[in-house]
């Protein structure tokens, strides 16, 4: 799609006034690529990035993630694998933060007879979709790491990138207010009248001042409540009881992450590990200076972001066990927080029942990957044209045919 922007000010024929509910990643992608296309934006989060998005390792790694069955959501994380280096680019040039991608490959290892025999499956897996994949006896990936345990037997090596969320999630907010958008700490949810969503109305007191909320980017405020064309949820877990308007339920839920963040010494690593140890998924993914982000549980456990021993311990335990350097890194950080995941594993992108509704939300542990061309879908549905080919499996409007099958 254009990149063309609109002069700062002034509002090309068609424009909208948009608000997003929902400062990560995804919520704030939608509204920048929104503002820079003269749309009168503005985001409305009390805690902007301090959801997922503050978790997130950023691995950009749709082949490493690839899950038989899952094709759709395969596709579109190529395409937004492919989006990540543009994206990076124009973020970096409205001048707030250097995004960078890295590394720039990921290792998949296999430490036993059956994690060699799953690698195998994966490799052709992908390949069957045209991901290109090197396979690695046990000396060649040590070669490329020597950090690698000894137990290493094979290794898969797959062309992806990382970047760190908390850089992009900063150039973001930045860039949604240098496009002329508007960032507003409230705590709000869709004002939904006869079938239509008109704007949203504040639910906390926060973002307000002498009774009013302040800041929109040209959306009318009527008391504690904003005036808008589109409401776009983009609130993560949340996202289900915001939609509650809709004649259906909205399956998105909390699907908990604990995520270690370690001090090694620089240069340690230059790939992103990834491996199974007692059957526990583990990931390790190196970032300059030294800092290397481990992780991630995946736990079904309703609204608890709560750190727990024993996951910090698994997860300790298991990276040692790839990396046993690592038994020396300092450890600088535990984090929790909830993925917002749907029963399809598919994202929900895109217009609803309810006319001026849209969605994007649902990403579970793509949200870092499919943010550009979650985007995109937005930008897309807001102006009435398609919305990019490989994101048209993750329409919202599916949970509507589902309603009426």
């Amino acid at each position: 799609m254009s990149r063309a922007t609109a002069p700062r000010g002034a509002r090309p024929s068609g424009w909208q006034r948009v608000a997003v509910i929902g400062g990560g990643i995804i919520g704030l992608a939608c509204a920048w690529r929104l503002a820079e296309r003269g749309h009168a934006v503005t985001v409305f989060d009390p805690d902007v990035a301090g959801g997922a998005t503050h978790a997130a390792a950023g691995m950009l790694a749709p082949a490493s993630e690839a899950v038989f069955g899952q094709d759709a959501l395969l596709a579109a994380g190529l395409t937004g694998a492919r989006e990540w280096s543009s994206f990076a680019a124009d973020l970096t040039r409205v001048g707030s933060e250097d995004i960078e991608l890295r590394p720039h490959a990921t290792l998949l290892v296999a430490l036993d007879a059956d994690d060699e025999a799953a690698l195998a499956r994966h490799a052709r897996h992908v390949e069957r979709r045209h991901c290109p994949v090197e396979r690695l006896a046990a000396r060649s990936a040590r070669r490329l790491e020597p950090a690698l345990s000894p137990r290493v037997r094979a290794a898969l090596r797959l062309n992806e990138t990382a970047v760190d969320p908390r850089v992009v999630a900063r150039a973001l907010a930045h860039a949604v207010v240098a496009s002329g958008g508007v960032v507003v700490p409230l705590d709000v949810e869709p004002d939904v009248r006869a079938g239509r969503a008109t704007g949203v109305r504040a639910r906390g007191t926060g973002g307000v001042r002498d009774g009013q909320p302040t800041g929109a980017a040209g959306l009318a405020d009527e008391g504690r409540a904003y005036k808008a064309d589109v409401v776009v949820v983009a609130a993560g877990w949340a996202s289900g009881p915001l939609a509650s308007a809709l004649a259906h339920p909205v399956p998105i839920r909390p699907l908990k992450g604990q995520v270690l963040r370690l001090g090694a010494t620089p240069g340690a690593l230059t790939h992103t590990v990834r491996a199974t140890v007692r059957g526990r998924e583990v990931y390790i993914v190196p970032r300059p200076g030294g800092e290397v982000v481990v992780g991630a549980t995946s736990e079904d456990v309703g609204e608890d972001p709560t750190v727990t021993a024993g996951a910090v311990h698994d997860l300790l335990h298991d990276a040692i066990e790839v990396v046993p350097e690592l038994a020396e890194a300092g450890l600088l950080e535990t984090t929790a927080r909830l993925r917002p995941a749907t029963a399809d594993n598919l994202p929900l992108v895109g217009p609803t029942c309810v006319e001026g509704l849209v969605l994007a939300s649902g990403h579970g542990r793509a949200g870092v990957l499919l943010a550009p061309i979650t985007a995109d879908a937005v930008v897309a549905h807001v102006e009435g044209r398609p919305p990019p080919r490989a994101m048209e499996p993750l329409a919202a409007r599916r949970l509507c045919h589902k309603e009426h099958a």
